[in-house]
């Protein structure tokens, strides 16, 4: 395999073919490691080629409620990965590193992050590592001695248990209209917009599907979803 090199020590795949090697050799990384993580470090990583399906391996999916298939907006909130990735980060770097940061489950715990977001030669992402550390155990001495002899890993969710995409679509879309309505009756254009740029921080638009259906629900075109993300 032949890579093309940056100037400098930083080597970065050029063609599919490398990038799918990338891909493999993280994929056997995350499959194998994940017995020595412990119990409470979820390691990801997503295919970005794939976005509504981009979970290909997955320790410890258990924190998240994730499996192999799972979408790429599935993950926990407030997660500055999925933000650098849709701001597309600085397209010069080999690997975005996005450090020292929290998210959130739907259950209120909150997780330490950190995301490595890998580009090819053009400075496209196109896989991304990601880990999450669940400290809620660490606060309480029962917790912390029985993790020492707990199972070091349980199955992940299978697919067919998590929430469709469509289903998560709609959920994001709902939720982001419920966040800036004022009245129970038709949106204002100002609504609109901020429940589109709210629906963009969660990454449903990283989803090609996902901008028909935001413009069907909303009662406005394709165009219109797209000029508000403009000005957003």
């Amino acid at each position: 395999m032949t890579l093309q090199q940056r100037p400098g020590p930083v080597i970065v795949p050029s063609t599919p073919r490398e990038c799918a090697l990338v891909l493999s050799t993280l994929k056997w990384v995350v499959n194998h490691t994940g017995a020595l993580l412990g119990p409470d470090l979820e390691l990801v990583l997503h295919d970005l080629s794939h976005p509504d399906s981009s979970v290909v391996a997955i320790a410890n999916g258990r924190i998240s409620g994730r499996g192999v298939g799972s979408a790429i907006f599935s993950g926990p909130f407030d997660d500055k990965g999925l933000k650098a990735l849709i701001e597309n980060g600085d397209a010069n770097e080999a690997c975005t590193v996005v450090a020292d940061y929290r998210t959130r489950l739907p259950d209120g715990r909150e997780l330490d992050s950190l995301s490595l977001m890998f580009r090819n030669q053009d400075g496209r992402a196109f896989a991304a590592l990601c880990a999450n550390a669940d400290r809620s155990r660490l606060l309480q001495l029962r917790g912390l001695i029985e993790g020492l002899f707990a199972p070091i890993d349980e199955p992940a969710p299978k697919p067919d248990e998590s929430p469709s995409v469509d289903v998560m679509v709609h959920s994001i879309i709902e939720e982001s209209i419920a966040s800036v309505a004022a009245t129970t009756g038709a949106l204002t254009k100002d609504e609109r917009a901020q429940a589109v740029r709210l629906m963009n921080d969660r990454g449903l638009f990283l989803v090609r599907s996902s901008v028909e259906m935001a413009a069907e629900r909303l009662g406005v075109t394709r165009h219109t979803i797209y000029n508000y993300l403009d000005k957003g």
